[in-house]
């Protein structure tokens, strides 16, 4: 180990690159973005706006409909409108410090390990994928935080009571925050039990229910209130992108995905070097929980179908992804070395082993944030343009249309949070009936825009419909509104078209 703390004297070092370059790549994405958060993230900023206003954790007044997943930090954001701060340049703000957290967090809890540290922070700095969403204004980089501070307080607890509370009340405040928390938090129960059962014999001690006990005494009493006031286990948006019937082409969808972003992530590489602690017969408990996690996390990923993005789904399990990346090539890296001293070149070595790690992580940083979220993501929805446009119109209408309107939009977030006015989902995140639909094709179409309803739709008559594209001309009940001086832009009003009701 010795030999390996000579390559990285100063992981303090390191990790003041990693804040610098991670803040540039912020900033960098930020201007990307239109310094504006991403169209779903408004759908939390209504909830959390309506919340504020004493309506509720709703999108419609009087509709209790779960389009939400991140409870924690729609609350969080509620409390800073209801001292009058606009959540959008919060919620950016707040992920881009909870992104530095990470770094920092990774840094303290394994600085002991100067190459594994030092490494991925660097990875972490550059990866396009947590840079992008710890800026975009969405939960993403609280629950990243939140999921490893638990994973750290776990791995360091052994048979610590009071480290074992605090692991169970971090993966709680976790599970709050995502779901998906809820996971990791049986991934860590079963990984404890089988490490227990193989090394010790048993299956449970006393830490262990400490900390099953203090998820449960937080968790608990927030999954009995959800319940009752929205009266399903799964929030609505499970059911408006999941299917649990016939769920072969919704894999297949997921695998895609992962291929998808493990093309842009060096992926194929970065997994063998996880394994090489395995090859070398050095696992440990830490190396055995991450690899378990990250395999059952990406296994989720896969089941679910994916996600439209490139990278959101995946960032949580970043900061463990790239720890076991730097374990591998620690480990890798130890044995060369010792393969290269006996040769006499162990300068050499050093010299042509640091262009090899900087080439790596050049790599990473074009692959996953140039080609990846840029060039996939950015690009390819035309982030900044979509934000101006739906912005604009959805001021517009606040300022020019009754109260009482009622529209249906295709991107519910930024339109319906800027109008104020009552909104259809028509693909259903935030509309019951759509999201409990039974579509035979699940799993062959985008992700989250599966489900759509012309005729319940109309039957709704909603006075506007506003959408990317032109799939109502000709219809008898709607016309085009293009006599609406919304903007002065054209290319914003290309962006948009809203149909009226001709009645």
């Amino acid at each position: 180990m010795q030999k390996v703390a000579r390559v990285a004297k100063e992981p303090l070092t390191y990790l003041v690159i990693a804040i610098l370059v991670l803040l540039v790549h912020q900033a960098f994405y930020l201007r990307e973005l239109g310094y504006d958060a991403v169209d779903d993230a408004y759908i939390s900023f209504r909830y959390a706006q309506n919340f504020a206003r004493g309506h509720g954790l709703v999108f419609n007044i009087g509709e209790r409909v779960e389009g939400y997943t991140n409870f924690l930090w729609t609350v969080l954001l509620a409390l800073f409108i209801l001292v009058g701060v606009e959540p959008g340049p919060l919620a950016m703000a707040l992920g881009g410090l909870f992104a530095l957290g990470t770094i920092i967090l990774v840094y303290s809890k394994f600085a002991q390990k100067a190459l594994v540290v030092s490494l991925s922070l660097l990875l972490l700095a550059v990866d396009g994928s947590f840079a992008l969403w710890s800026v975009g204004g969405m939960e993403t980089a609280i629950f990243t935080f939140l999921l490893l501070s638990g994973m750290v307080a776990y791995l360091q607890e052994g048979e610590d009571e009071r480290l074992a509370l605090l692991s169970g009340l971090l993966f709680a405040l976790a599970a709050l925050t995502r779901p998906e928390g809820v996971l990791v938090f049986a991934v860590t129960l079963l990984h404890r039990a089988f490490h227990r059962l193989l090394v010790e014999r048993r299956l449970l001690a006393r830490p262990d229910l400490l900390r099953l006990f203090s998820f449960l005494g937080l968790y608990g009493p927030y999954f009995l209130w959800r319940y009752n006031y929205y009266g399903y286990l799964l929030p609505n948006t499970f059911y408006a992108k999941v299917t649990t019937e016939g769920v072969s082409a919704q894999i297949a969808r997921g695998f895609a995905h992962l291929r998808t972003f493990l093309g842009v992530h060096l992926g194929w590489l970065l997994i063998l070097l996880t394994l090489v602690p395995l090859l070398k017969r050095k696992v440990d408990f830490a190396w055995s929980y991450l690899v378990f996690l990250v395999s059952v996390y990406l296994s989720y990923i896969v089941y679910v179908g994916g996600d439209w993005s490139v990278g959101r789904f995946f960032v949580p399990i970043l900061p463990a992804l790239y720890l076991l990346v730097a374990m591998g090539v620690g480990e890798a890296y130890m044995s060369l070395q010792t393969w290269f001293e006996g040769r006499g070149r162990e300068g050499y070595f050093r010299g042509v082993g640091g262009l090899l790690a900087l080439g790596g992580v050049l790599a990473l940083f074009s692959l996953s944030s140039l080609g990846g979220e840029h060039e996939l993501f950015i690009r390819r929805f035309q982030a900044r343009e979509a934000t101006r446009a739906r912005v604009t119109l959805g001021r517009w209408l606040r300022e020019h249309l009754p109260p009482d309107t009622f529209i249906a939009v295709d991107a519910a977030g930024q339109i319906p949070y800027y109008s104020g006015l009552k909104t259809l989902d028509m693909f259903g995140v935030n509309d019951e009936h759509t999201a409990h639909m039974k579509v035979e094709s699940m799993g062959q179409g985008t992700p989250g825009h599966e489900k759509f309803d012309f005729d319940y739709i109309m039957w709704r008559r909603p006075d506007l419909i506003i959408v990317y594209g032109n799939f109502l001309d000709g219809s008898p009940i709607y016309e085009r509104a293009d006599d609406w001086e919304w903007t002065e832009d054209e290319a914003l009003r290309q962006f948009l078209t809203i149909y009226r009701r001709r009645d």
